[in-house]
This record gives structure tokens, sequence and C-alpha cells, in this order.
């Protein structure tokens, strides 16, 4: 590498380093997770979770077992015990439903708007009630009855789990792996696309791109810009790391920080490790694209123009990411998604994470970037060399199609 590479990747990194807009970039998703984290917890906090009133018609004995289990599915049983009264309290709206009992079946009433009641305990409540009702019918013994009563015993274990709450939070991570890393990528592509296609269009607009040049080469100038932008993002997402481990660390005394982290240590090291590397190459991949369609510009109102056919093409793997989040590893078109360059960023973290994929699988995915990486930034260069002092009033797509045809 040329030390007028060296001095451009210096100059580009820290000319946006010393911007308030880049360390907003990095502080801007922070804060939008903190709201949106504060703002579930709020709704919770002050949803209405009172338990529904409900009036029971039918035995004593049955609104007595009932009373007892009513914290479980979430009711508050009502004192009014006959039908006429409990039918007109429920128009008025003054209780939430009205469950009647008689000879092994019930009905239950509820309000539109009433708070809900978990049905399957108060399924098995009734069910356990109907039982002992039916066992003394029967003669049996209180010992007999218990024993008829008594739950078949089922232990569940995961293989490779150190407890079932891992399992829990491993199942958890890995749904929400498959939606964040899908619009992760998406952020960090168009994004940092924008950056390089501003830096290049500033300075061709500025018409200092001949001086530029004529003191270095399009091929400084261009890996330079490459690896300058590749480093702010590199810069962000080790922030991210610092900040991570600083919220693990010191965050464990907070109750939501602690839930959130609980969920994040089912992700290994391992897998961290590789989304990590492969959103860097990906970013890289987009980079160069986006390098190649700046240089086609002639001044900065032109740089939203350049980058459609970047972020379009990011769009693809982002609606193919979220559109097969719940059972990608058994869509065949996302299967291939996760071996073709460009793409294979917002499918194959999917994938391994939800152990659709082997580790074999994934790495060759990566390796397959990294050639496509390294011969495309080739290519790039010699179209960047091309048009960077091109000055031309054509549509940006017909330079850009043009430009791939001459090469």
């Amino acid at each position: 590498m040329t030390n007028p590479t060296l001095l451009v990747a210096k100059h580009t990194y820290l000319t946006r380093l010393k911007k308030k807009s880049f360390w907003w970039l990095i502080i801007s998703p922070i804060l939008l997770i903190a709201a949106a984290g504060l703002l579930g917890y709020s709704i919770s906090y002050f949803s209405n979770d009172q338990p529904a009133k409900v009036a029971i018609i039918g035995p004593s004995t049955s609104r007595e077992a009932i009373n007892q289990s009513a914290s479980k599915m979430n009711i508050k049983v009502s004192s009014i015990t006959d039908e006429q009264s409990a039918q007109s309290a429920l128009k008025k709206q003054t209780i939430d439903g009205i469950l009647t009992l008689n000879d092994g079946q019930g009905t239950l009433v509820t309000q539109q708007k009433a708070p809900k009641i978990d049905k399957d305990q108060l399924q098995a409540v009734l069910s356990k009630l109907f039982l002992t009702t039916q066992a003394e019918n029967y003669g049996l013994t209180a010992r007999q009855t218990a024993a008829l009563m008594t739950p078949f015993s089922l232990k569940t274990t995961v293989q490779n789990q150190s407890s079932q709450q891992d399992a829990d939070n491993n199942q958890a991570a890995k749904a929400a792996i498959s939606v964040a890393v899908t619009i992760i990528v998406l952020l960090i592509v168009s994004t940092y696309a924008s950056l390089i296609g501003n830096e290049i269009a500033n300075e061709k607009s500025s018409r200092i791109m001949e001086t530029l040049l004529a003191a270095s080469s399009a091929q400084a100038q261009y890996f330079g810009k490459l690896l300058g932008i590749t480093g702010l993002l590199v810069t962000q997402l080790l922030s991210y790391v610092v900040l991570g481990i600083g919220a693990n660390l010191f965050g464990q005394q907070i109750t939501m920080v602690k839930q959130a982290l609980s969920y994040l240590t089912a992700l290994t090291p391992g897998f961290l490790t590789y989304t990590f590397v492969f959103i860097i190459v990906a970013t890289g991949l987009y980079l160069i694209l986006a390098a190649i369609a700046a240089s086609l510009v002639n001044d900065t109102s032109q740089v939203s123009q350049a980058m459609v056919p970047v972020t379009t093409l990011a769009m693809i793997p982002y609606v193919v990411g979220l559109a097969s989040a719940s059972n990608g590893g058994n869509n065949v078109v996302v299967r291939i998604f996760a071996y073709i360059p460009f793409m294979s960023q917002s499918t194959m973290p999917s994938l391994l994470a939800n152990q659709y994929v082997n580790w074999w699988q994934a790495l060759l995915s990566l390796t397959i970037s990294l050639i496509v990486l390294v011969a495309l930034a080739q290519y790039g260069q010699k179209l960047y060399a091309k048009n960077v002092l091109s000055y031309s009033d054509e549509n940006i797509l017909k330079q850009l199609l043009a430009s791939f045809k001459r090469s």
C-alpha cells in the first residue's frame, strides 16, 4: 500500500471523525433504543393490569375454589351470585364477565373491552374442580382423589444449554437477530454509501479533484477514501462493543438493563465476531459501488440520484430478510441469497443464529464475499480513474451503465 493512500485514508477518517454529524450518527441509534425501551417500560407500567371482575353463578364450593386461584387467572370474583343481578351488572359494566357453572359445563360471557383472562388457567382450575366432584360421586377417598389429580411430570432440557432459562433467552435472541441484522445492515449501508458519495462529490463540485490527482493518483484517492470511511464504520461498531461491555459491567443493578443483557448472553462471542466482520465486508462492497457511482456526479445535488442504484440493491436483501425472518431456513430463496455477495449479509447471520446452517457454510459465504470484495475493489478502481475527471450532464444511471459496458 502506497504512502499517499494512507495519507488520503487518514485525512478522510480524521476529517469526518471531528464532525458532530459522525458522533450524532453513533449516538442516535443508542438514543432510539433507549427511547423505545423507556416507552415500552412506560406502557407496561401504566397499562391497565387490573383483574377482570367476574360474577360466578354456580355452587358456592366452585366459587371458593376459583377465588383461591383468581390471581393466576387475572380475575376477581364478584359478590354477585344470582343470574339476574349478574346480567344487570354486566349491562351496566360494573362487572367484566359472568361465569355460569352447571353439571360439569361452564359458560364465560365477557365485555368486549374486559381485561384479558387467562382461559388456560381457568380451564385447568375448572377441570380440577370437576374431577374432585366426580371422585366424590364415585366414592373415592381423599388419597385416591389426590393420586388421580396428580399431573404427569414432564421435564425438558435443551442440549448444550446450561439451563432452561438460557434456552428461552437463546430462542428470543435468535428471533430478534433475524430482524435486527437485516435492519442494521441496511441503515449502515445507506449511511456510509452516502458518506463516501458526498466525500467524492464535494471534491468534484469544488473542482479540486484535478489538484488532488496531480499530487497523488486516482488509485490513492480511491483506496484512501474507501479505507477512511471503513475506518469510521469500524470506529462506530467498536464504540458499541465498548458500550456493551460497559453496560454489562455497570448495568447489572438496573433491572431493565439486566433483563435485556440476559437475552444477549445467548449470542456467543464467535457469532457476534462473525456478524461484525460480515457487516464490514458487506458495507465495503456497497462502498465500492457508491464510489463508482459518485465518481460520475458533477456536484453534491446529484449524490442522491447517484446513490439510487446502491440503495435499491441494498433494499433487496432487506425485504427478503424481513419477509422470511420467522422461517428463513425453510425458504429456498433465502438459502440461495445466503451465498450471494451483496445479499448474504442480511440472510446468512440469521440462518447461522437459528442453526439452519453449519459454521463451515457460514464461513464459505463470508469467504465468497471477501473474494468478490477484492475483485470488485480492483475493478472499481479502474472505473473510478476513468470517471472521476468526467463532467457530463447525462443521467447518472445511464452514465453508470455505460461505464460498466465500456470496461
